[in-house]
């Protein structure tokens, strides 16, 4: 009787230390989205000349530009793309190909 108590109770020690492990482990992973560009309305964009219709909204700090029906930002050293103009912002793991038609 007791070799069994000490078995039920040696199996439930290993059957439940798993379990305590794996509920203390805390994961963090951080995206670091562009903020927000506040527009009243639709942005004015403009045509580049010599690129492969690619536009730029003029007159703000930002780099923001529409080409192939995605809004392509540049923000922070990265690039980001939407197809909005104000959310929706998703990391972009390249340079997007029409940029290096842009002239600076």
């Amino acid at each position: 009787m007791k070799k069994q108590l000490l078995w039920v109770i040696f199996l439930a020690t290993v059957m439940l230390y798993p379990v305590q492990a794996i509920s203390q482990v805390d994961i963090h992973f951080g995206v670091n989205l562009p903020p927000p560009i506040a527009f009243a309305t639709s942005p004015e964009v403009i045509a580049l000349p010599e690129t492969n219709n690619v536009y730029a909204v003029p007159d703000i700090t930002d780099d923001l530009y529409f080409w192939n029906g995605w809004w392509w930002r540049l923000w922070d050293g990265r690039w980001y793309r939407s197809q909005y103009y104000d959310r929706g912002w998703a990391y972009y793991n390249a340079v997007p190909v029409f940029y290096f038609d842009v002239d600076p």
